[in-house]
């Protein structure tokens, strides 16, 4: 037998046979989506389709364990694409996140989900803790990486506090925004440094590692906030959530997950307070009351419930969706592509469709059961975890159940960084499958 029908005969049919079915679903729904302002669109998107599954039968024949070789280069050369569309990438509608190669606008932010997947894998497949991970094995709080890290966060968010003051003033305004006095800075700062001196003194004593320079979280940190800041709110939520689906896969102690809860709830409100660009809290804002501004920051989760709902059970057909020919409907070919589908196609539409991802979520999951190897298993729980994230964001942000925050709707929504990363990340679940251990 030759090793080609080797390969066929352990592929994961069920799995292809859905990521042909899902993309064959939105290229339809797109004909219609976009024909009152691009009709050729869904062309286009059939045709990154057949590149993405060409990427796809190449990954399947790369053996899983180079492409645990492969993780932290992979790793290290997004990571430069993001810091260069912060230097030098181009803004569309206020957000820095493209990269224009002429031929294509590549999108680094999309590429750091399969990047997180696999160095989470990798990180995590070869370290581990009996019990369960704490926060301490995650953190390391004594590294000298905490303490030098402290500080530029503080410097950025103490210019950041005098900038948005400085601008207040400049402006006239009768409520300056607070701005940390001097002698707090320095207990912040003063903190810092005896924490950096304690990280030193640890490192000395018990050796210099580069463990003593990067921690499990520095890894999951570093893309995270280089996409926060282009900004990209959904996209870097996502990346946290992959690598969170991977950790708790893993074990980790429940009095650090109770912590963490903690944390996490504290770093909401900061982040309300401080970190939070204006049209963002109009999101959420919009979200919690979306009557108060119908005509604005309102506007797209109303004209996308008015769709979904008009749709009623079986739709008004192909082409024959009036909110979305009409152009009421925004984004309706990326974002907002299933509420195209559920006006047109109706309750039974978007259920098929939905029925259709849960079905590929179950099977990839299911895979990972079969496996021997940590790295596999990982792998599968992330590409899982992050199709997941995707279809639960954008479906509920599109029917009102979430805030608007630009996640797209796997191998529907028009995109070609887009599709050829949901299709590496479902070509990963086939990697494993056709290469574990008998």
């Amino acid at each position: 037998m030759s090793p080609s029908e080797s390969i066929a005969g352990r592929v994961p049919w069920n799995i292809v046979g859905l990521m042909l079915l899902i993309p064959l679903v939105g290229v339809i729904n797109l004909s219609s989506a976009a024909q009152a302002t691009r009709p050729n669109l869904f062309l286009l998107q059939a045709g990154w389709a057949v590149v993405s599954l060409i990427f796809v039968a190449v990954l399947a024949r790369i053996p899983t364990r180079n492409l645990e070789l492969v993780a932290y280069p992979f790793y290290i050369f997004v990571n430069f694409l993001l810091v260069l569309v912060l230097v030098a990438g181009t803004t569309v509608k206020g957000s820095q996140r493209w990269l224009n190669l002429g031929f294509f606008m590549l999108q680094p932010s999309e590429l750091a989900k399969i990047s997180i997947l696999l160095v989470t894998a990798r990180y995590f497949s070869r370290y581990d803790v009996e019990g369960g991970y704490t926060l301490r094995d995650l953190i390391r709080p004594l590294n000298i990486t905490r303490p030098l890290g402290g500080m530029a966060a503080a410097y950025m968010f103490f210019a950041r506090l005098t900038k948005k003051a400085a601008e207040a003033i400049a402006e006239g305004a009768e409520d300056i925004p607070f701005t940390a006095p001097g002698w707090l800075q320095g207990v912040v700062y003063t903190i810092l440094v005896l924490w950096l001196l304690i990280a030193i003194a640890v490192t000395l004593r018990e050796g210099f590692s580069w463990q003593r320079l990067i921690a499990p979280l520095d890894v999951i940190m570093a893309p995270f906030a280089l996409v926060l800041i282009e900004p990209d709110l959904g996209t870097s939520l996502i990346v946290i959530a992959i690598a969170g689906a991977q950790i708790l896969f893993c074990g980790v102690h429940r009095k650090s997950l109770i912590i963490a809860s903690v944390a996490g709830a504290i770093t909401v409100v900061f982040g309300w307070s401080f970190l939070l660009k204006p049209y963002q809290k109009r999101r959420v804002e919009t979200f919690l009351n979306p009557e108060n501004d119908l005509q604005g920051a309102g506007y797209h989760s109303s004209q996308s419930m008015i769709a979904i709902g008009s749709g009623q059970l079986t739709g008004k057909g192909a082409g024959e969706g009036t909110q979305t020919q009409l152009s009421f409907l925004p984004e309706n070919h990326t974002d907002f592509v299933f509420s195209v589908l559920a006006e047109e196609w109706g309750f039974i539409g978007a259920g098929f469709l939905i029925i259709l991802f849960l079905l590929l979520i179950l099977a990839i999951v299911r895979e990972a059961r079969q496996f021997h190897e940590r790295f596999a298993v990982l792998l599968n729980v992330g590409a899982a975890a992050m199709l997941f994230c995707h279809v639960v964001i954008n479906i509920g942000m599109v029917t009102g159940l979430l805030p608007v925050v630009g996640v797209t709707l796997p191998f529907m929504s028009y995109g070609g960084s887009s599709m050829v990363t949901q299709m590496l990340a479902v070509g990963l679940a086939v990697n494993t499958s056709v290469w574990r251990r008998r």
